[in-house]
Order: structure tokens, then sequence, then C-alpha cells
């Protein structure tokens, strides 16, 4: 991938503990602000990080889900929220599969490999707990993230449709 830093280079990706959750709370409030400036009326205005430690640290300590980070000697550079579902309603085929919540990556180290690594980390997790696939939703503006899911071969399946103020993006 052009502008990928060559493998030895790659910040390791491993599961989240609790000593990160500072920096996944940082990065966390940078996700929530693309969102915000795109969709005022649907997400929330910036607060401070720490608003948000309790939400990441409900994965963290979960069974079902984890989060992955990407992190090299000194600095959490990007993280990864996976957890499982299990669909059983009564109109759909049984199904247990990975969702991919949440993924954000310092602007500093973006387009250099750490998303795929982030989201290859979080498949094998769900595949290795029966995952029979994986899913996600992206917002219409944020570009990068959908070109990232079609480079991962990640194909569009629901178009949800909205009317009114919230409707606009």
């Amino acid at each position: 991938m052009a502008g990928a830093t060559p493998d030895h280079d790659m910040p390791a990706v491993r599961e989240a503990t609790a000593v990160d959750l500072d920096a996944i709370c940082a990065l966390g409030a940078a996700v929530n602000a693309i969102h915000h400036a795109a969709w005022p009326q649907v997400f929330a205005p910036a607060a401070p990080a720490h608003r948000d430690r309790a939400h990441w640290a409900r994965f963290i300590a979960s069974d079902h889900a984890t989060i992955f980070v990407a992190a090299d000697a000194r600095d959490v550079l990007g993280y990864a929220v996976v957890g499982l579902v299990e669909e059983s309603h009564s109109l759909l085929q049984p199904l247990r599969f990975g969702r991919i919540g949440s993924i954000g990556i310092a602007p500093s180290h973006q387009r250099l490999g750490l998303g795929r690594a982030l989201m290859r980390a979080a498949e094998t997790w769900a595949q290795a707990r029966g995952a029979g696939e994986i899913r996600l939703e992206v917002w219409t503006f944020n570009a990068a993230a959908i070109a990232l899911y079609a480079e991962l071969g990640y194909a569009v399946r629901l178009a949800q449709h909205g009317e009114g103020a919230h409707a606009s993006a």
C-alpha cells in the first residue's frame, strides 16, 4: 500500500487494557468531533475526553466485546471496537456476527495501514468466537472509512433512509 510503513515499523496491535483508556478516550473524542462537525443534530459536541471513559471501559471489561489498539512504545495510535451479536429475530436466520462499533486512528498515523491491521485483528477475534460474518455501519460523510471498508472487501448491504432534520447527510 502506498505510504505504508514497513512491517518492522508497524505499531503492535493488541487488546486494550484499562491502562489504554485515556488514549482511547482522546482518540474517540477526535472521531466524535468529526461526526459532530458533519452532523451536529445527531452527534454530541466536543467535551472533555474522559466524558466517555465508562463507555469505552465497558468494552474492555466485556466477555462479548473488546477494543484493539495499535500502539508503539510510547503511544496508542489507533483503536477498533468489536463485539459479538446474536441474531435471533423470528424473521431472520439465526446468526452470530461480529460488529465493528468504532474505529479511530490518530491523524498523524492515518493511511499507514493501522486501520487495516486493526480491522484484521477485530475480524480474527470475532471469527475465533464463532462469528459467521462481520458487519459495521458507516455514515455517508465518512469517505475515508468508506474507502477503507471497500478496500477490505466490505460491501453495502443496507441503505438507511431518513427524513426531517436528521436526514441531511
